[in-house]
Order: C-alpha cells, then structure tokens, then sequence
C-alpha cells in the first residue's frame, strides 16, 4: 500500500484544519514556504507533549543524498540523484549545482554570475546556487513521501525551446543487456490433397553494451516436405554521435530511399537522426490492408526477405506495424487462404517529402559492398546525400553514388513551399561502363506533389511522375545488368551478344503515382469520405505497362458504418483482375437497445468480396472482448461461388494479450472436409544483472524499453502495455520514445504483495535501443494496523512514535488510538511514546495469526492493550 505521506504528518495537518489555528507565521527564507508555530495543547489532551517545532516549515528533510523527481513549475523534468545540505536545521538545505538547473532549463547566463567566483571549470559545476537569491522569485518545496522536489521558478529565467525539447545530457545509455525476440507462427491444413505443416519464427537477438547496440535478425522457416532452413537477414552494430545528432552503424543495413533508390549496405553508415531534434519524425511503413476470404496467413517480403507473418480472420485486415528494412522497396503481400489458394499483391514504399525546416540539414553517408543475395559479385560502394532547408520556401538536396563496376551517378534538386502546393523536382544523371555495351549515359527526372485543397478539403498526398532515358540505370541496375551480361544469359545461350542482354533488359521508362483522399460533408452533415489511389508505369522493353487502381468509399449511419472498395490491375502482358469489396459493420448494442449483447459478442461483421468473374465470397462474423480488453474472440461463417462449385465454412479466432506477449489461435473447417488450424505467438526476453525478464510481446530491432524494478511488488501493473511486476521484481515496458520524456509508472491497485511503494511514477529519457532501468523504491516489510488502549484507559496522543524493541521508529498513532507500523515480525513488543517522562510511553505485545483480520492487504489486530 502506498502512504505518499507519513501518518504523522496527515495527522497535525489534519490537527490544525480542524482547529483553524495558528499563533504566528514567518517567511521562510530559503524555499518561501511559511513558517507556522504550532499550540501543542490543541493537538493533545494530555500533559505530555510532543515536540512539533521540527513541522514548522513543513516535513522535515534530513541530510543526503536520494533519488529525487526534479519539478519546474509543474512539469517533470528529471530523475536523479539529488544531494540535500546540513544547516543545522530539522530541514536541511537542497543543493542546486549549475549543471542541474541547465539541464532543467535554466539559462546560463544566470547560472554563471551564481557560481563565478574564484572557481574553476570543475568547481563551478558542482558548487550550490542559492535560487531564492540568484533567481529571485524561486522557491522550492520537497516532499519526502514521494521523493518530489518541485520548483517555482519565474519564466524570465527559463529557456525558451521548442516543443519536446530534452537537453542531450538527459539521454540514457541504458544497462547493459542481452535480448532475444520472437514472432511464432505454426500452420496445419487437411484437404483433398493430404496435409500441410508449416511453422515459421521471426528471430531478433541485440546486444546493449554502454553506448553499443548490436542487432541481428533472421528467419527459421520449416516444412513437412523440405525440412527446416534458416536465413540470416542482417547483422549490424551501431551508436549515437550525439555531437553531429547522427547514428554511426557498421553491418548490414538499408540505405534510406529518399533520394536515389534504397539499397542494402554491407560497410559503414552515417546518418542523422530526426528523433534527436525537437518533434523529430519517426520511421514511417506504409499501412497494409487487404481482404481475407477465411481464416488465412499473410506474409509480408521487402527485397526478398520475409518480415512479417501472421494469421487473420475473413474479412478486411490492416497491418500497421510493420518493422520494415528499407524505404525504396516494395512490399510484397502474399494471402494464403485455409484452401490453399494464394493472392499476391505489391505496395510502393517510398518517401517524397523533401522540404526541410530553415537551417535544418539531412544527410547519409556510406561505403561498403551492394549486400544483393541475387548477386554473384558483390560490388564496392559509396555515396552520400544531403538536405538543406534554405529558407521556409526552399530546400536544396544533392546525391551521389560510386560503383567500381565503372558506374557513377550524381542527383541535383530544390523542393518548394508555394501557395499551390508543396513542389519536389529534381534530375539525376548516371553513366554506366557495361562491358561490350560501353558506356550507357542518361537521364532521370521526378516531380513530385503534395497539396490539401482547403476549400474542399480534398488531399493529394502523394502525386509523383518519373520519366528516365533509355539509358539511364539505377545503381541496382547497373549490378544486374552487368551481372546478366557476364554469367546468366551466356549460360542459358552462348550465342547471346551484349546487346541481345540490353535489349530484354527491363528498365522503367515512366511512371505515376497517386494518392487522394476526400471527406464527403456539407455544413454540419457528414457523408463520409473517398478515396482514390493508382500507380502505372512502363518499361525501355517490349513488355507492356504495369497498373492498379482503387477506389473506397465509407461512411456511418444510425445503425452501424459501411464500407465498399473497388480494384483493378494490369499486368505487363495486359492481363486484367479486378474485385469488389462490400463490408457492413454494426454494434450489437445499437441493433439490441441494451449494453450487454448476449454471448460476450459486441459486433456483428457482414461482407461480400467478388471478382467479377463468377468468384463471390460472403462472409459473416461475430466479435467479442473481455472488459480489460485482454481477450478478444470471432466466430465466422461463409459461402464462396466459383467456377467449380460452391464451398462454406466456419472457423474461429481468439487472441489473449498476456504479461508475455499474445497469443492467438485460429480454427476453420469447410464442407469439402479440408480443414485448418494455426497458433501464434509473439514475445521476448531480457537478460541483465539481475536475472531473465519476459516481455509482454515482441521487441523490434530499434525498441527502447525500460527495465521496471520494484521489489516485492507482484501483480502491479504497468501503466503503459500489458506487462506486470513478477515474484522477480520486474517487468518490461516497451515502445518508449527514444530522446523524449516519457512517463514510467506502476499501478498498485492489484498488487498481490504488502508491500510499500515509495513512489510510483517517474520520468525516463533513453536513447534508441537502450534499455534504461527505472527503480520504484519499496519497502517489503509487513504492514500491521493495531487498535491500541492504554491499560490505565487513558488517552494515547494523536501522532505517537511507535518503535521496536531496537528503538527504531517503525509507525505512529493516528487517530482513535490506531497505529499503522511496518516492518515487523508475527510475533513481538513495541513500545509506544509520546513524551520524554517514564509515564509518556506504554508497551503493546502482539501476535500475529493466521486467521488474522485483513484490510486490504494490511493486517489489522483490535483491541490491544499497550500497558503503562
């Protein structure tokens, strides 16, 4: 149980509330809280007294140093270890360093002047400011209960920084800890072919040593028939540069795909960082939705590499959460139905937002080898790429790429801010030396456009057109031309010429995206909102052009809401698919009148999907959750119409979301008598100093997460995620924001233990992919609440001490004679005293059963008898 104040201290201020009394008030002159002299004989009915004088500027705060939560004007600012001064006083005297107060954001100007004399460089950092005299107007006041320490300091001294600033000296390295993260997924299907057993495992392994982060990941794929392989996605090793706000990296990596096409790195990297500036972005992956006809399994592949899988119930699903690779790459999704069948479908990645802030710089610089598994020869490399926002109109960017294949490119382009939109064009020129081709020479120019037509609300979020010259190669290009002239087409025919290669050899020529989206309203009516995407784009060959298209459209009513989306696609060879997708969805708490739908379901789910081309699927599910949100459940049933006859289904799908991470198990049967089942899994482990915590699900590759560590405090939950404090004392929270304030706190109120938390929120600031180690201060000895008489019936005082048989103070009296201790045996002696006389003290014997009362998770023993 947590008590933020001691009983003492609630009691007097309760005391004197009630009396409304106080003879004389004086200004402190360090903090500025008032000093108060109390009439002891209205707090007790007794003639003995107990000194009260050490209350009258608050708590007392006695001399150390503690672990504190540094408070400006309200807001948190740090944790650390704050140092409080003897002066010969019941409230001992903060020391405030310079260093301190520039890392809450004080300006250093003041600072200075408070600590120039006769110091040097070292001494100046660790001398004590006084606030009340060098920044006038401050005040401080310390709570010794939760180990707050709040300033009031006016705003004249305080920085002005942007929004989400944190001082670099703030950044945590975190501990030094080993992690292993896993994604599970085992797939069993029966047919009219026999069965199938696959099972996948997305591995994650890093290693955090000081300012270090050491990370690979790979795949462990199995199958009945071709047994089990592994494949190793990429090793790298990487840190901060906090001076240049950059990551140095060495291994494997993707280059960022903004400027020329991503490409997979095996050398050194460095590149700056976003996140460490104020309102820094965040890696962005685009959102994956698609159509499940049943319960089905979707993986999701970039540059070859697989790095998602998971299993979905029939109907439309979004992935959102991707950890992709790279930002140049297309996604490649793939849905394998319950029957077996397979649908393939791409998404562009790719990023055109290009203008910068004023001043502001984005820059990469690498060499290494081109890691293409695809490749025979892996050729050496370098490039480098740059940002800078010259004004709030105009930004320049610039590239350049080396092979020592003989192929260079270089990149020139402005991005522009203007009253029509925001503008990108830039021109990239390449030369290629392809043995018995010559040199290939060309050139490639992009416009890029973004706008939000505010009249009608209408957003263009991406509008992009590349047109390139028969000549001009990507530098992934150039690799797999020259690897196709020198091995691939000689092997299959000798007879082959260089130029024969060239010719067949598939290089875009044009290509258009576009991204709209509009919401559909009139005055205060809304009709919901549409939305068109398309890409297209052709080729230097005789092969035809490539396209997709879709259109969607939803909205709610009164019932529910509705959705309906169109696709169409072309193929290089003119091949056409197009499909239709209707979905209704309805609260069963709007259908039935009543907040309890029966069977736990809340939400009814009716879709058709159709291809035009005698292929329908209908679809209907029912969904649930438990109240904590921990358990979420479907059943479905559907009927598909195809070419070769009607096939219906039911299935289930459920997902816990544990302190370990979730897991889900999916089940489905159809009246061809095929069959499918599939379990999930997904979680993690930390290994550091004190043991092997579990995570509460899978920890990505950049992840910053914090060890909790409250001692005896099983069942407390964390107050972000799934986690909770195990009988090791620990647990993981993950998704922190890397060079950010974030909040850390437990929530006691299912805590299995009597223990005392000192303090359950506090403040943490890592640096990427560190694992930063939050301690809540607890106090595991056991609680006992005792409902205390005098054995001469006379009045035991408000605000007693109670101590040990060693004379340590372990309580205090509150009111009616009830004394709340901790940290005591089942069985033992206290004595109680309220004085300095023999008669002011009386000693209480006890013991402690096992049928004992309880509240809450206190013991309580009545009618004790303290003997005089």
């Amino acid at each position: 149980m947590l008590f933020r104040h001691s009983i003492l201290c609630l009691a007097i201020y309760a005391a004197i509330q009630t009396t409304a009394f106080a003879e004389e008030k004086k200004v402190a002159s360090a903090s500025g809280s008032e000093e108060v002299e109390f009439n002891d004989q209205f707090l007790f009915n007794t003639g003995s007294n107990i000194d009260v004088s050490r209350f009258s500027k608050g708590n007392p705060v006695v001399p150390g140093t503690f672990k504190t939560q540094i408070i400006l004007n309200g807001q948190k600012k740090l944790l650390t270890d704050f140092t409080f001064k003897e002066n010969g006083t019941p409230r001992a005297t903060p020391c405030f360093t310079p260093k301190l107060l520039m890392q809450i954001g004080i300006k250093t100007d003041y600072l200075e002047n408070a600590s120039a004399e006769d110091k040097t460089d070292d001494e100046k950092k660790d001398v004590c400011v006084d606030i009340s005299h060098s920044l006038a107007g401050s005040s401080w006041d310390f709570n010794a209960g939760n180990q707050e320490l709040s300033l009031v300091i006016p705003q004249i001294f305080i920085e002005r920084r942007p929004y989400g600033y944190v001082d670099p000296s703030l950044w945590e390295n975190g501990i030094n800890a080993g992690m292993l993260s896993y994604d599970l997924n085992a797939w069993h299907t029966d047919g009219t072919d026999g069965s199938q057993d696959t099972a996948y495992a997305g591995l994650k392994y890093g290693l955090n040593m000081g300012p270090w982060r050491l990370r690979s990941r790979g795949t462990l794929n199995w199958d009945q028939d071709e047994g089990t392989s592994y494949s190793s996605q990429d090793v790298y090793l990487q840190r901060d540069i906090t001076a240049l706000r950059a990551q140095f990296l060495v291994g494997d990596s993707y280059t960022r795909g903004d400027t020329f096409d991503s490409l997979n790195l095996r050398g050194l990297r460095m590149y700056n960082d976003d996140r460490m500036l104020p309102g820094g972005i965040s890696t962005y992956a685009p959102t994956i939705r698609g159509v499940a006809k049943s319960n089905a399994k979707v993986t999701v592949s970039q540059s070859g590499n697989k790095i998602y899988e998971g299993t979905v119930p029939p109907g439309a699903f979004e992935i959102n959460d991707l950890s992709t690779t790279g930002y140049g790459s297309d996604l490649v999704v793939t849905i394998e139905e319950s029957d077996g069948s397979t649908r393939t479908f791409s998404i562009p990645y790719s990023s055109v937002s290009q203008l910068l802030r004023p001043g502001y710089s984005r820059w990469d610089i690498g060499a290494g080898e081109l890691n293409d598994k695809g490749l025979r020869d892996k050729p050496r490399l370098g490039y480098a790429t740059g940002y800078y926002g010259l004004n709030n109109t105009f930004t320049g960017y610039a590239g350049f790429q080396y092979m020592d294949t003989g192929y260079v490119s270089g990149l020139l382009g402005i991005a522009m801010n203007t009253g029509i939109g925001a503008f990108a064009l830039d021109v990239t020129h390449s030369d290629a030396d392809v043995d018995g081709l010559g040199t290939l020479t060309g050139q490639s120019y992009r416009l890029s456009w973004s706008k939000l037509l505010e009249d009608t609300n209408t957003s263009f979020n991406v509008a992009a057109y590349r047109f390139s010259t028969k000549n001009y190669l990507t530098l992934n290009d150039a690799a797999s031309l020259a690897e196709d002239v020198k091995y691939r087409d000689r092997e299959r025919n000798p007879t082959h010429t260089s130029e024969d290669v060239y010719s067949s050899f598939q290089r875009m020529k044009n290509q258009v995206q576009i991204n709209i989206s509009q919401p559909l309203s009139s005055g205060k009516e809304n009709y919901g909102s549409l939305y068109v995407t398309g890409s297209w784009q052709d080729y230097w060959t005789e092969s035809g052009s490539t396209s997709q298209y879709s259109v969607g459209y939803n909205n709610a009513f009164w019932l529910g809401s509705y959705s309906i989306s169109l696709q169409r696609s072309y193929d290089e060879y003119g091949e056409k698919d197009d499909s239709i997708y209707l979905n209704l969805s309805i609260p069963l708490e709007n259908l039935l009148g009543h907040k309890n739908p029966p069977g736990g379901f809340n939400t009814v789910n009716m879709s058709v999907n159709s291809d035009f081309k005698n292929n329908t699927a209908y679809n209907t599910s029912a969904n649930g959750n438990t109240d904590d949100y921990r358990f979420s459940y479907s059943v479905n049933a559907g009927i598909s119409h195809s070419d070769t006859g009607d096939l219906s289904q039911i299935g289930g799908y459920g997902s816990y979301n544990s302190a370990y991470g979730p897991l889900s198990l999916s089940a489905s049967a159809s009246d061809d008598s095929s069959q499918q089942y599939s379990l999930s899994y997904s979680g993690g482990m930390l290994v550091h100093s004190g043991g092997i915590t579990l995570a509460p699900g899978s920890i990505g590759d950049t992840d910053t997460l914090a060890l909790v560590s409250a001692p005896g405090a099983k069942g407390a939950h964390l107050s972000v995620g799934d986690g909770i404090i195990g009988s090791s004392g620990y647990a993981i929270m993950p998704y922190l924001s890397a060079y950010r304030e974030n909040t850390v706190g437990i929530d006691i109120s299912k805590m299995e233990s009597d223990v005392e938390v000192k303090n359950t929120s506090t403040v943490a600031v890592p640096r990427s992919g560190a694992v930063v180690r939050v301690d809540f201060e607890t106090d595991q000895g056991r609680s006992l609440l005792l409902d205390l008489h005098r054995s001469d019936n006379g009045f035991i005082p408000l605000g007693a001490d109670v101590v040990n048989e060693k004379s340590v103070s372990v309580g205090s009296v509150g009111q009616a004679g009830q004394a709340y201790v901790r940290g005591i045996e089942d069985n033992g002696t206290l004595r109680v005293v309220w004085g300095n006389e023999a008669s002011s003290s009386c000693t209480v014997t006890y013991h402690i059963t096992p049928s004992a009362q309880k509240v809450g998770l206190t013991t309580m023993l009545s009618n004790q008898i303290c003997r005089m």
